[in-house]
């Protein structure tokens, strides 16, 4: 067959890397690079260069399965890395930083209302494996702190300010979110030491050997989609770049408005047009600085994710990039309208999916809409939580309607995580 798959950020990469061997595959890519978000940046600091991501960052052991393996087959085989956070939350609390692995921090952590907080936020952790064993897309963050009875100064200062940071959302719309989803996604599992990976290259060069090792892909950059039409005698048009071309089926990777957009002037799509369409988004802006003036006063309790939740003011986080040499380099989520810190090395502002409690039923619209006029989706908002995984899930599922025997794809089910 001949497949056009539109999008080249990981479900449309990985969606083409599984099917180039059994077809003829023309990847097709708005921007100038392939990855979508999957973008790294390389910074020099002391003579040295770190790699700072400017899209997802933070992945772990569990939950991983897929993204592990693949990285490990294309030779960039991750490496563990401990992670910790500090949380400041005004006066008369000051900074905490977890874990307190200093006299100030430990000073600052045995404040009774501190501590208190904390220990709530344990148990938030807790009830949110609970939902993730019960898989229940309909519990909200509001609905699990209900549930598990926190009071109003463990909710209102922490729990929920702490998710909107992390989520770059305002405090209403962290109330909204899927509890299953922001569970799966914070890796709140109290039974686990908090760590993430660490990629030789970063997820960019992730995105770049996938290509490297689908030779007979064919990939256009600079593309955008315009539209797509079914034809009377079978297959689809895809208008896309400087060229309009016929393809078997087409597999929509890019982001549901790009999608929506589409599909919009054929009626035959009309479904798939309205589904896309349902999903809900924000705005969100990434800088990356040298700014210390966003990260806590007293640099003795900085953590490598740092977040702002003094209330009165919209929760912020900022990850500390240049860690693990001491270094001024910071990734910061923006307030909206804020300006980016003078001097910003880079800036990247996107989309991102709003996944409410009523997100699994759009994912549900849109699966039962799959294959239909030839058309398929994938991409993480298609399918399961807010993460890299679900990604790569979304292109192992679409695929196999087009190859279910082949070697890449038996491969890889095997080790996607669900």
């Amino acid at each position: 067959m001949r497949i056009g798959v539109v999008g080249a950020g990981a479900a449309g990469l990985v969606s083409a890397w599984l099917l180039q061997d059994a077809h003829d595959v023309v990847l097709v890519e708005a921007g100038s690079r392939p990855g979508g978000h999957a973008e790294t940046a390389q910074v020099e600091v002391d003579g040295g260069v770190l790699d700072v991501e400017l899209g997802p960052q933070f992945f772990f052991r569990e939950g991983y399965g897929g993204l592990h393996a693949l990285l490990n087959r294309l030779g960039l085989a991750p490496t563990l890395q401990r992670i910790s956070m500090s949380v400041t939350l005004g006066e008369p609390q000051g900074t905490l930083a977890l874990p307190p692995l200093s006299l100030p921090a430990l000073g600052q952590l045995l404040n009774m209302k501190s501590l208190g907080q904390l220990l709530w936020f344990v148990r938030f952790g807790w009830g949110g494996e609970a939902v993730i064993r019960e898989q229940d897309w309909t519990l909200s963050v509001q609905g699990l702190v209900d549930r598990l009875g926190a009071p109003r100064d463990a909710a209102e200062g922490l729990i929920i300010p702490l998710v909107a940071a992390s989520w770059g959302v305002s405090v209403e719309q962290a109330r909204a979110l899927s509890a299953y989803s922001v569970a799966r996604v914070m890796g709140l599992r109290p039974t686990r030491l908090p760590h993430t990976h660490t990629v030789p290259g970063g997820l960019g060069a992730y995105a770049h050997a996938l290509v490297t090792d689908s030779p007979r892909l064919t990939l256009r950059l600079n593309s955008p989609a315009r539209a797509l039409r079914p034809l009377p005698e079978g297959g689809l048009a895809l208008d896309a770049g400087d060229r309009v071309e016929r393809f078997d089926a087409v597999i929509l990777a890019c982001d549901w408005r790009a999608s929506a957009a589409a599909c919009r002037d054929a009626p035959a799509l009309a479904e798939w047009s309205r589904a896309f369409a349902a999903f809900e988004d924000y705005d969100t802006t990434i800088a990356v600085h040298r700014d210390p003036r966003l990260m806590p006063p007293d640099r003795r309790l900085w953590q490598v994710g740092n977040a702002d939740l003094v209330p009165g003011r919209r929760p912020r986080n900022t990850v500390w990039s240049g860690v693990s040499v001491g270094a001024d380099l910071f990734r910061t989520w923006l307030r909206p309208g804020e300006d980016a810190p003078p001097g910003s090395l880079e800036t990247r502002s996107y989309k991102h999916v709003l996944m409410t409690t009523e997100h699994h039923a759009r994912q549900q619209a849109l699966a039962r809409l799959q294959g239909q006029a030839g058309v398929w989706a994938a991409g993480m908002y298609t399918d399961g939580v807010d993460n890299h995984e679900s990604a790569i899930r979304s292109a192992v599922k679409v695929a196999q309607a087009f190859d279910p025997e082949g070697e890449r794809l038996r491969w890889l089910a095997e080790r996607v995580s669900v």
